[in-house]
């Protein structure tokens, strides 16, 4: 039992020393508006009121924000937000009851102490494998802080700290309201918050009596919060062990395992807390290294935390914030920090979240001749500011119409579009059929194969459209036998909205293949509102979606598949549902699939021994369109070799 009071925790001592321990953190902001720097006058001018309160129990917790992160390994964990007084009087707790709990813990417990952490954890267990006890029992908690349960960790308070009055405040902090990100609001009734400076606490009590049970059975472990690690001799050892851990779990403690990194294993064979253990025939010992691990090639894996992302010349902003002028750069600025952009080096702007445009930003964008593209918060393209100097030619829109405007010539032109969509959409099933040698597969090639004739015989735009409907028909019954993940099914295409992830997807890469075609179109005199498939009706543009169905099967669904085949992407924690039963991708998924696309745009190919990239070849297209408009040059559409 503690004895620990309340009048011990909210002393002048403990205050001073949380006071200028939160003072040495980044200046950041409550949710109650008072900032860090801040908090030492208000605390000044407030605190005895605030203390009363605390005194008379009539104090009650501020509602908390919650908002999701992504951490370096790419896993999603929800976060909390406090208001600056209760990061405060958290602070305060944590700092006494710390301390004296401290010494209720057994020695095997190693996570939140001083004096322990991980390189002790794996000391021990390193000295427990030398003593011949090779085999491994690992038991780590799926989800471990949203389990809890908090009715147990009532009682186990009650067992625990004496004063009653203590134990009724860091209750109240256990049944939170919660504010979602958004704007929802919900009462917190099972587990605890993370981002709490009380949580390490709670989560270490709450196992300590498992930990003296495995201490009294003489259990020789490891525990670092959620990761269990016990030790024998042999197999049989272990696995009774494990059996009667998952039952223990299960039933007294209401958490259950993750199936993926629990199990009984040889300890040489296995990680633990970042290190691989490996046996050296030299020194004939078991050692603990850390593993070097190599970076990925792909640019994806600078994302994690980035409010801006640059890929060449294209920047992606995924982040809420301010775009403005600051001296001959373009300065993004939100409550992460600040953040220059080179205009005189940078294309074009990507504007994914919500963002407050300063009043002379769109002037200086447009004196330095750089795209702005806005897209809303599933993916949709909203609009572009396109600088003054790529605006439309009367001479080539003049070029262009004509060629619209003569049936013969616009169908010549349509058809080799046309049939270039559809090699490139065949020379993603031959390439598929390669791998999985499906009869299905096969027949699908000879269909578009038979498809590419009928194209070639059409007489008008509306019999080439319809040969074009039956084949992406085909194309799309085809993605089930490409995609090898049982978590994505696709059924039929639907848009506008989605209604599966895999159509998320479809929609997100192709409205990014259509703004990164407008983006070279504009660069020319094309008119982008004159196409030659695509009727030009009351659409704002149609000559980048007449381009982009060449592209869209080599780059925006090899992306797809690639993402889904090899479980880059899932569907649980990279997409969000709305009411309507839409799909859409969240930001986390925004930030992946976009770098893996720009990744696949600056990827190079090499053809008759020269190698170019996506977005070299993308340029090249619009250049051939230019040119046939404007010199009447035979055009070829690109075919993927």
């Amino acid at each position: 039992m503690m004895t620990i009071s309340f009048e011990d925790i909210f002393d002048d001592v403990t205050i001073e020393e949380t006071l200028k321990d939160l003072e040495s953190k980044r200046d950041s902001c409550g949710t109650d508006g008072v900032y860090l720097s801040q908090l030492r006058e208000y605390w000044e001018i407030n605190g005895k009121e605030f203390l009363e309160a605390l005194r008379m129990e009539k104090y009650e917790p501020g509602i908390i924000r919650e908002i999701e992160i992504l951490n370096g390994k790419g896993k999603r964990r929800t976060i909390a937000l406090y208001n600056s007084i209760d990061r405060m009087i958290l602070r305060c707790l944590s700092q006494k009851i710390q301390k004296e709990c401290d010494e209720l813990l057994e020695n095997n417990c190693f996570a939140f102490r001083d004096g322990f952490g991980v390189e002790a954890a794996v000391k021990l267990a390193v000295d427990y494998m030398n003593d011949g006890y090779t085999w491994m029992a690992k038991y780590d908690v799926s989800n471990y802080y949203d389990s809890i349960s908090v009715s147990k960790l009532e009682e186990m308070l009650k067992n625990l700290l004496s004063d009653a009055k203590l134990r009724r405040l860091i209750i109240k902090y256990l049944h939170p309201e919660v504010e979602r990100e958004d704007g929802s609001f919900y009462y917190k009734g099972a587990g605890i918050i993370q981002g709490s400076s009380l949580s390490p606490f709670l989560s270490n009590i709450y196992l300590s009596s498992l930990d003296r049970e495995m201490v009294v059975k003489k259990i020789r472990y490891c525990r670092f919060a959620d990761d269990i690690c016990a030790f024998f001799k042999d197999k049989q050892e272990a696995s009774d062990f494990y059996a009667w851990l998952l039952n223990k779990m299960s039933n007294e403690y209401n958490l259950h395992h993750n199936k993926e990194k629990s199990g009984v294993f040889e300890g040489t064979h296995q990680q633990y807390l970042g290190y691989q253990f490996i046996y050296s025939k030299k020194n004939k010992c078991i050692t603990a290294q850390k593993p070097q691990r190599k970076k990925p090639d792909q640019i994806y894996h600078a994302w994690q935390r980035n409010a801006i992302q640059k890929i060449d010349r294209d920047y992606h902003i995924i982040n809420d914030g301010i775009l403005t002028k600051r001296d001959y750069n373009v300065l993004f600025d939100n409550e992460n920090g600040k953040k220059y952009i080179p205009v005189e080096t940078a294309r074009a702007l990507n504007v994914h979240s919500n963002i407050t445009f300063s009043s002379d930003f769109f002037r200086f964008v447009g004196s330095r001749n750089l795209d702005v593209n806005i897209f809303d918060r599933y993916g949709n393209y909203v609009g572009s500011f396109v600088p003054a100097g790529n605006g439309f030619r009367g001479r080539t829109m003049l070029r262009q119409v004509e060629m619209y405007i003569d049936n013969a010539r616009r169908i010549q032109t349509a058809k080799a579009m046309e049939i270039g969509s559809l090699h490139n959409i065949r020379a993603n099933l031959r390439y598929y059929y390669k791998h999985k040698k499906t009869q299905i597969l096969k027949e699908a090639v000879d269909q578009f194969s038979q498809y590419i004739i009928e194209i070639n015989n059409s007489n008008t735009i509306n019999e080439m459209m319809l040969v074009e409907a039956r084949a992406r028909e085909l194309y799309y019954r085809m993605f089930n036998e490409i995609i090898s993940n049982e978590d994505f099914h696709f059924t039929t295409r639907t848009k506008r909205p989605p209604k599966d992830p895999i159509n998320a997807l479809i929609s997100f890469g192709n409205v990014y293949l259509y703004n990164r075609i407008a983006t070279e179109i504009n660069k020319t005199s094309l008119d982008i509102r004159i196409g030659f498939v695509h009727s030009t009706t009351n659409r704002s543009q149609s000559l980048n979606l007449d381009l982009a169905d060449i592209f869209k099967p080599i780059i925006v669904d090899r992306v797809i598949f690639s993402l889904i085949n090899l479980k880059m992407i899932n569907a649980n924690d990279f997409f969000q549902q709305e009411e309507n039963g839409a799909i859409y991708l969240n930001k986390e998924g925004k930030r992946l699939f976009i770098n893996a696309l720009d990744n696949k745009i600056y990827e190079k190919q090499t053809e008759d021994n020269h190698p170019l990239s996506y977005e070299t070849r993308i340029r090249n297209e619009v250049q051939k369109v230019f040119r046939l408009v404007m010199y009447g040059e035979k055009y070829k559409p690109y075919k993927y070799q």
